[in-house]
């Protein structure tokens, strides 16, 4: 079975074998990897789990993968709370199920990876570091380590307030809307794309702008500017969900976020354009439907949208001409007129 996993993974990785526990060790103390599959029964009498829970400890940015037999929830929720294993695959499987497998895996993980540099960054930025643990005893051997972090006092100056999970927000969500900030945005958008190419799917970019935001603005101030762009970012994110259960995508990189001043960019993953193109027009339609009633000083019929869909790979064939296409066709549809929702291409 390794072999062949090898041989199918290689085809779009750069795939290490290791044939026992210690050579997996050796690969782990090595290389930098981004996923970690391993078969549950490992021979020897060591398991799966074991050595996921060691490659949690030594490279816990990188994916875990359990390949296994077992149905049984208990056995997952062993792998889940011991080796913090992300995903898992049961025998037997697919070779484009493996494929699917290591690829979100390997996606999801390169996100992960990307939010905790941004709030490394954050962090150095704002003075903010971890405390050292006391002398004689050290940090538990876990992907979630514990530190202590300085903390602040609250506004009624009865306590503490931790400043991490606020510096975790700043790093990577607009502090109006709370949807992704532009540079979370970029770096979800090219993870998208190298998934995308991967696995040869096609992916959507939809710009929407708030049409007349800035005469808005100018008439009824800005105050009621930032209201109405909290509630049109919330039609954004709430129309992202499958109208029957509600759920989102299980994509990380399928996201909303503040992408300008009044415009809003919405990642669509392994979508086709008739879908990028009914939730703009749902957005659309939701928008200038909405009764916007006290706090924005707008009624129903007042405030509009325009979206353009951008598509990866035809016409778009990278990052750069999938924005650039997008913002070209948002552009050309102002001149034509407010409310509207228009396909992107070359010309």
């Amino acid at each position: 079975m390794l072999a062949l996993m090898q041989y199918y993974l290689s085809k779009d990785f750069t795939v290490f074998l290791a044939r026992s526990a210690e050579e997996a060790l050796e690969v782990l103390q090595r290389e930098q990897l981004h996923a970690v599959v391993s078969d549950q029964n490992l021979g020897d009498g060591l398991m799966g789990v074991d050595l996921l829970k060691r490659v949690s400890e030594l490279q816990p940015h990188a994916a875990r993968i359990l390949v296994t037999a077992s149905q049984k929830l208990e056995d997952a929720q062993k792998a889940i709370n011991e080796a913090r294993v992300n995903h898992f695959l049961t025998k037997p499987f697919t070779e484009q199920e493996l494929k699917n497998t290591v690829g979100q895996a390997v996606h999801n993980a390169a996100l992960v990876a990307i939010r905790d540099k941004m709030v490394q960054e954050l962090k150095e930025q704002l003075g903010l570091r971890p405390a050292k643990p006391a002398a004689g005893r050290s940090p538990p051997s876990s992907t979630r380590i514990k530190t202590v972090e300085p903390r602040a006092p609250d506004a009624k100056g009865g306590g503490n307030q931790p400043l991490i999970p606020e510096s975790e927000r700043l790093a990577f969500r607009d502090g109006l809307t709370g949807l992704y900030n532009h540079r979370y945005f970029q770096e979800a958008l090219s993870a998208g794309l190298l998934s995308a190419r991967r696995r040869e799917q096609k992916l959507m970019l939809v710009l929407v702008d708030i049409d007349g935001f800035r005469r808005f603005n100018l008439s009824r101030g800005y105050a009621e500017g930032d209201k109405l762009l909290r509630r049109v970012a919330q039609l954004v994110t709430e129309l992202m969900e499958d109208p029957v259960t509600h759920a989102r995508s299980d994509n990380s990189s399928e996201i909303a976020a503040r992408y300008d001043w009044d415009v809003f960019g919405v990642v669509l993953c392994n979508a086709d354009v008739e879908r990028a193109r009914t939730y703009a027009e749902k957005l659309r339609k939701a928008v200038e439907e909405f009764d916007f009633p006290e706090g924005t000083g707008s009624g129903q019929g007042e405030v509009t949208v325009s979206a353009a869909i951008s598509v990866f790979p035809d016409p778009a064939r990278s990052e750069q001409d999938l924005i650039s296409f997008a913002e070209k066709a948002l552009r050309a549809s102002k001149l034509v007129g407010p409310n509207r929702v228009v396909i992107a291409n070359q010309g």
